[in-house]
């Protein structure tokens, strides 16, 4: 993996327990001539003196055992994708659907980014100018254009022209090269493409002009950003535990929380933020489990979650209940009832300890995870009762997309592979 390549989740540390003993070869004793005398073995007695016969066919058998175990358990798994896409050969991060267009998009540590028929995974464009970790790749709100970005901070931008036997065209119209890249996502009324990174700034460029706007950072990591319901403010947050609210048109800063606030986070690991569709309501979460309301003005009120918090997603506008819901590592969805700050339910993974990496609503009260083993488990968030579950990955799955249209759902995972789904109908 190369040195950039964004963590795969769950993250684990390990300690470098292992040291290198140095031998001393000054000052041996001379060598005996009657020790120089050389005695016949055959290589199998060499081997068995040594012990390296036994211990190297002990580890392959181990190897080979531990690799048909592998085998058997991908092999169980009942795969309930329609297309399986396996061009890409290194874990996929990155992924979206055309809004109109039967395409997909999906962006690799392979350093590629595929443009591909959902209807039969037939690759239409091939993106091969990054030259590290594609983590963001992005369809424009009208689909004129594709945004692709790596982690390095190599960003392009593709107008893109179909043409009559339904294969696309795209010509670059533009470039930007930033400092290492957290996020990026369009604009989702305009052609307005966002994004932040590791020196703290965000960018906001129109295109294709490139004409841009720098909201400034402060020597921390903006870990990530969100529009608000009327698109025209931005949440944005730090490792640092700095959270703010920026005006999109006049770059000022609106709303800020620091660790002066009583309310504030400090020093972060891993930090989410959602902005409520309707109304200038936001949430930011971290990894201990402390969530911050806040509205325009700034901080409303606090809670504490029993578990610590991967990701968050407010419930669709239309829906009656004003719903929150949480995901954790340990498998455990949520579900709060942010108009009482009262939890309301409790979402239970059919697999235990099955860590939730994403979750998003497909529509008023059906939420979907995406897990750490590859399922992908839909919750009625009003009761936290399992409606349905999709398999067919066997490792993290990073991100996924809907499009409401055709039911159908991206899904892009570590096991090298996207996937396309057809969801069940839902009902309320």
């Amino acid at each position: 993996m190369r040195q950039n390549t964004p963590p795969h989740r769950p993250d684990f540390d390990y300690e470098n327990d292992e040291f290198l003993e140095e031998i001393e070869l000054d000052g041996d004793p001379p060598v005996d001539d009657d020790e120089l005398e050389m005695e016949e073995v055959t290589l199998s007695q060499l081997e068995a003196r040594l012990g390296l016969g036994n211990d190297s066919d002990d580890a392959m058998d181990e190897n080979d055992e531990e690799e048909e175990e592998d085998r058997r358990r991908i092999a169980a798994i009942k795969d309930d994708a329609v297309i399986t896409f396996r061009k890409h050969t290194s874990p996929v991060f990155g992924c979206h659907l055309h809004p109109r267009l039967n395409w997909a998009v999906t962006g690799s540590e392979d350093d590629r980014a595929y443009v591909w028929d959902t209807n039969n995974g037939e690759v239409l464009f091939e993106i091969t100018e990054h030259k590290d970790t594609v983590t963001e790749t992005h369809f424009s709100h009208d689909g004129c254009y594709l945004a692709t970005g790596d982690i390095s901070g190599e960003l392009f931008v593709f107008k893109v022209n179909e043409l009559q036997d339904g294969r696309p065209i795209l010509n670059k119209v533009w470039e930007y090269s930033m400092l290492d890249m957290a996020w990026m996502f369009w604009h989702r009324a305009a052609n307005v493409l966002l994004a932040g990174g590791d020196s703290g700034e965000v960018y906001v460029w129109r295109i294709p002009s490139g004409e841009c706007k720098i909201l400034p950072g402060h020597s921390a990591r903006c870990e990530t950003g969100e529009l608000s319901g009327d698109g025209k403010k931005l949440l944005t947050a730090y490792t640092n535990g700095v959270v703010k609210l920026w005006d999109l048109k006049t770059c000022q800063v609106l709303m800020e929380v620091n660790d002066q606030h009583p309310l504030g986070f400090g020093e972060v690991n891993h930090i989410v933020v959602a902005c409520e569709h309707d109304s200038p309501f936001y949430v930011c979460a971290e990894g201990g489990g402390k969530l911050l309301f806040c509205t325009n003005n700034g901080p409303v009120n606090v809670i504490q979650s029993e578990h610590g918090i991967e990701c968050i997603a407010f419930a669709p506008a239309t829906a009656d209940l004003k719903l929150l819901a949480c995901g954790s590592l340990d498998g455990q969805i949520s579900i709060w009832e942010y108009s009482k700050y009262a939890l309301r339910a409790v979402c239970e993974s059919p697999v235990p300890c099955d860590g939730v990496l994403r979750l998003k609503w497909l529509n008023d009260y059906t939420l979907l995870a995406a897990t750490a083993q590859g399922n992908l488990n839909a919750f009625d968030a009003r009761t936290g009762i399992l409606k349905f579950t999709l398999t067919g990955h066997f490792y993290h799955i990073y991100e996924y997309a809907f499009k409401f249209e055709d039911n159908s759902l991206l899904t892009v995972s570590e096991d090298n592979t996207a996937k396309i789904f057809k969801l069940p109908l839902l009902a309320d």
